[in-house]
C-alpha cells in the first residue's frame, strides 16, 4: 500500500510476477543487484511525476481563479483542467483556500522575476523610467490574469499578502528601478528633488491597472476597442508621459525685477 496519492505501478503485479520468478530460477545472484537501481528509477519518476502535477494544479488554479474569482472558482474544474484528482489538489495545496495563497504569490514571484531581469541605464534617468514604465505596462498586458488576482486578493481585504511569510520576496524590484532612476535625475538636476517613490509606483500602477482592468465599460463609453494595439501604444505613449511630467524639475521662475525709485 501506497502512503503517496500519485504513485501509481506502471503495470499490474500479477502480470509482472512470472517474468521475476523465472529471472529468479535463473541469475539468482544477479537479481539483488538490479533490485535497488529499479526502486532507485521509480523514486525519481515519482518525484518528478509529483512536481509536474503540482505545476500543472497551479497553472489550471491560476486560470480558474482569474476568471471566475474566489467564491466563484471550482475545485472540480480546477483538477479536470489539470488533468488530475481532485483529491490530489487536496494532497498537495491542503484547502481551496492555500491553493488559492499559493497562486496570487507564484503570481507575484513571477512579476519579480521578471522585473530582475530589465536592463536599465541609469546615467540616462528620463530613458530609464520610461524603460521601467513601459515594461509595467507590457507585462500587464501580457498577463492579465495579476489583474483579476489582485482585484479578487483587494476583495479578500489582503488576507492572504498579509499572512504570506515570504511577503518581502514579493517586494517589487520595479520600485528599486524607479528609485534608482529618480535618485539619478536628481542628482543630475533633471527631476525634482521632492519625488515621493510610493507615489509614483502607485501612478504607474494605477494608469495600467485602471486602463485594463476597466477596458470594456470605456471601450462602451468612448466607442472604441481599448485594445486595439494602436490604442495601447498610445496609452503607454501617455503614461510615459504623465510619469515623466510628474518628476520633471519645474522651470526656474523669473525673478522680479526692482521697481526704479522715482
Amino acid at each position: 500500500m501506497t502512503t503517496d496519492p500519485e504513485e501509481v505501478p506502471a503495470t499490474p503485479k500479477r502480470k509482472a510476477a512470472p517474468a521475476r520468478k523465472a529471472a529468479a530460477k535463473s541469475t539468482p545472484s544477479k537479481a539483488p543487484s538490479k533490485a535497488p537501481a529499479k526502486a532507485s528509477a521509480g523514486r525519481k519518476r515519482t518525484a518528478k511525476t509529483g512536481k509536474t502535477t503540482k505545476e500543472a494544479i497551479l497553472l489550471a488554479a491560476e486560470i480558474e481563479f482569474a476568471r471566475s474569482g474566489y467564491d466563484g472558482a471550482s475545485v472540480q474544474r480546477i483538477g479536470k483542467q489539470a488533468k488530475c484528482y481532485e483529491s490530489l489538489l487536496y494532497y498537495h495545496y491542503g484547502s481551496k483556500d492555500k491553493l488559492f495563497a499559493a497562486v496570487l504569490e507564484n503570481a507575484y514571484r513571477k512579476l519579480v522575476e521578471a522585473e530582475a531581469k530589465l536592463l536599465v541605464d541609469f546615467d540616462d534617468p528620463r530613458a530609464a523610467l520610461e524603460a521601467v514604465v513601459r515594461f509595467m505596462w507590457r507585462y500587464y498586458q501580457e498577463h492579465p490574469e495579476l489583474i483579476f488576482l489582485l482585484n479578487t486578493e483587494n476583495l479578500l481585504k489582503g488576507k492572504h499578502l498579509k499572512k504570506a511569510s515570504g511577503i518581502r520576496d514579493f517586494f517589487p524590484n520595479a520600485i528599486t528601478l524607479l528609485r534608482k532612476a529618480v535618485e539619478s535625475g536628481m542628482a543630475q538636476g533633471l527631476f525634482r528633488p521632492d519625488v515621493h517613490i510610493d507615489d509614483l509606483y502607485i501612478t504607474v500602477m494605477g494608469l495600467g491597472y485602471f486602463y485594463l482592468s476597466n477596458r470594456h465599460t470605456l471601450s462602451a463609453f468612448f466607442d472604441k476597442e481599448l485594445l486595439q494595439q494602436a490604442e495601447l501604444q498610445r496609452w503607454g505613449d501617455h503614461m510615459v508621459e504623465t510619469v515623466l511630467r510628474v518628476v520633471q524639475q519645474p522651470p526656474a521662475q523669473p525673478q522680479p525685477q526692482p521697481r526704479a525709485q522715482k
